[in-house]
């Protein structure tokens, strides 16, 4: 197995750090060199992990390009592996295509929260938070812990390079140059919001600091990860860590081990959305075991770090 050199935020990739540090593979330093991306060289080859967002399928566009050509700029014609944690099957293909036209490979890989309180509030009462989810009472349906009025804004394309934003010229110090070309408009989480209301359904709306937000949760049947700029958020991790049901909006984004037969969504598109929401409450205890099952197998720092290294070795054998 090679040795690499590392270079990335140890708190944004805290997640896996331990992982790093303990193995005999790598020599890291607690150096940005990239917004978001771990980067580890090797003689021969490179890997990059990128945590960014990806993008809200609502604007029905491709995953700008900047990062992976900033990755390419530093890869130097070498081969390389790009890890990538927010990854859509139909959103990065572009990604993917540089990557392949460039000697890279594209992979999908895995997210974590990035919420300090994840690390000082749940992991260490993690036995204890997940009795008191298992014991409690439900006064809700549905838990809304976000702002569902808000509205998200994305650059628009760069008017010199349509593969990248306007801003990542100067974001990922890439050639080129371009107006403010201006924002698209995310409005998936008011959209979601008028739905609900309109149902039968009992809502809980607000939001909490930390420890509140977590113990009110527990009294909802479920809790819905709101999107964003992306389709993920750290409520995924809160929640089936503790043993409560969260569900997504359906969406074309997945990790390394899918969560799709673990976590379940929602097309709040579809006619028959409540119908859905129903048999997942009827499922609500099996959708639960299987949210906890993921978080402990599937999607554990060891598991990460392992799936990882899989990929790592069969690219180097």
């Amino acid at each position: 197995m090679k040795r690499f050199r590392g270079a990335y935020n140890f708190n944004r990739f805290r997640y896996i750090h331990q992982e790093i540090i303990s193995s005999n593979h790598f020599d890291v330093e607690n150096v940005d060199l990239i917004p978001k991306t771990a980067c580890f060289f090797s003689d021969d080859i490179i890997v990059y992990i990128d945590t960014s967002d990806g993008v809200n399928d609502d604007l029905e566009i491709q995953e700008y390009c900047g990062r992976i050509l900033r990755c390419i700029k530093e890869a130097r014609g070498k081969r390389f592996l790009f890890f990538k944690a927010a990854h859509s099957h139909i959103r990065s293909k572009n990604i993917e295509e540089i990557a392949l036209e460039n000697n890279g490979k594209v992979i999908p890989f895995f997210k974590w929260s990035f919420n300090n309180n994840f690390y000082s509030h749940v992991l260490p009462n993690l036995r204890a938070l997940r009795e008191k989810s298992s014991e409690a009472e439900h006064d809700y349906d549905i838990g809304l812990f976000a702002d569902f009025n808000k509205k998200y804004t994305y650059p628009r394309p760069s008017h010199s390079d349509k593969r990248i934003s306007w801003a990542d010229h100067k974001k990922f110090g890439l050639e080129g140059s371009s107006h403010d070309t201006g924002t698209y408009e995310i409005a998936s989480r008011p959209f979601i919001l008028d739905r609900l209301k309109k149902s039968d359904y009992n809502i809980y709306v607000g939001s909490q600091p930390y420890p509140e937000y977590l113990s009110t949760s527990m009294s909802c049947q479920a809790i819905l990860n709101p999107p964003g700029v992306g389709e993920y958020t750290s409520r995924m991790m809160d929640q089936t860590a503790v043993g409560n049901l969260i569900i997504l909006r359906k969406n074309s984004y997945d990790q390394g081990h899918s969560w799709k037969e673990y976590i379940p969504e929602i097309d709040f598109n579809s006619h028959d959305w409540q119908e859905a929401f129903h048999a997942i409450i009827e499922d609500r205890v099996l959708w639960i075991e299987k949210g906890q099952y993921y978080y402990e197998n599937l999607w554990s720092p060891r598991a990460i770090f392992n799936f990882m290294m899989t990929e790592i070795n069969q690219e180097t054998s």
